[in-house]
């Protein structure tokens, strides 16, 4: 099976476009005409949550971070979510899953229900940035930074509350060059934003900070922290949250360079299809 961003490029040929969509596919999240973001998640039982380890509010809750970490890699902000939820037999929670998606504070506008073999949760949000940040414009030489701790999630067994990042993509967009929000772990994103700048990157895997009871590896490729990877020029501002972890580089390798100086080409991030 092909894996996920060779099936994403195959969709983008065919997907179409039209003069309010300013950016489609291939990004965190579509920018239309005015600034209007809109981006998409789902989550199936089984492959991204466990029921028997998580309630239904916290489905919702995780359900909801993981699409509104989309828009704060674009350094947007949320309007609303929209929620489709297929339900399986037996399963009896509803409410306490929407109301899981509306414990972030953005209001849940509307959806649709189907029956389905398992429980699943798609989800939607509307937002809106006055420039949003996109993947593709950094440079080499910017320096990469992310918002936070790395490999929690993974450490924990994917049981953790997910925090979207919206304050510090708000904050990350006044100098950012390009963005992303670490969904699949850095090993992957940190590629999947080298290859939209169309540069290399190095990643310093000592740099990492590490979420409660993490390994290197698991803070490089355990996905699902859903921090902010981002590429700024040499000399803007750091916030105190954040830390530097690498650059990118005119040399179009993205390299991840342990503390004994080897790169661990064998740290590979999330995939559904892998």
């Amino acid at each position: 099976m092909l894996p996920e961003d060779d099936q994403v490029e195959l969709i983008a040929q065919v997907a179409g476009g039209g003069p309010g969509v300013l950016i489609g596919i291939g990004d965190d999240a579509a920018v239309l005409a005015g600034g209007v973001l809109v981006s998409s998640d789902m989550l199936v039982d089984g492959v991204h949550f466990d029921r028997s380890r998580l309630s239904p509010r916290q489905i919702g809750h995780r359900a909801a971070g993981a699409n509104l970490s989309d828009l704060a890699a674009m350094g947007g902000a949320p309007t609303c979510l929209v929620a489709s939820f297929g339900i399986p037999v037996g399963f009896h929670d509803a409410q306490e899953l929407a109301a899981g998606l509306t414990d972030h504070g953005v209001p849940l506008a509307g959806g649709d229900l189907v029956r389905s073999p398992v429980l699943v949760v798609s989800v939607t949000v509307v937002g809106h940035a006055d420039k949003p940040v996109r993947r593709d414009g950094g440079v080499p030489g910017d320096i990469l930074i992310v918002s936070g701790p790395l490999g929690g999630q993974a450490a924990s067994g994917y049981t953790l509350p997910v925090t979207p990042r919206l304050a510090e993509g708000a904050l990350l967009a006044k100098t950012a060059r390009a963005m992303i929000d670490i969904s699949d772990g850095i090993a992957t994103d940190v590629r999947r934003l080298a290859r939209a700048c169309g540069t290399g990157a190095l990643i310093e895997l000592e740099r990492l900070p590490l979420g409660p009871g993490a390994t290197v590896e698991q803070a490089a490729a355990g996905g699902e922290d859903y921090e902010l990877l981002a590429a700024v020029p040499p000399h803007a501002p750091m916030p105190g949250w954040a830390t530097v972890v690498g650059r990118l580089t005119a040399d179009p390798q993205v390299v991840l360079l342990d503390a004994d100086g080897r790169d661990r080409d064998d740290l590979q991030g999330h995939d559904h299809f892998r």
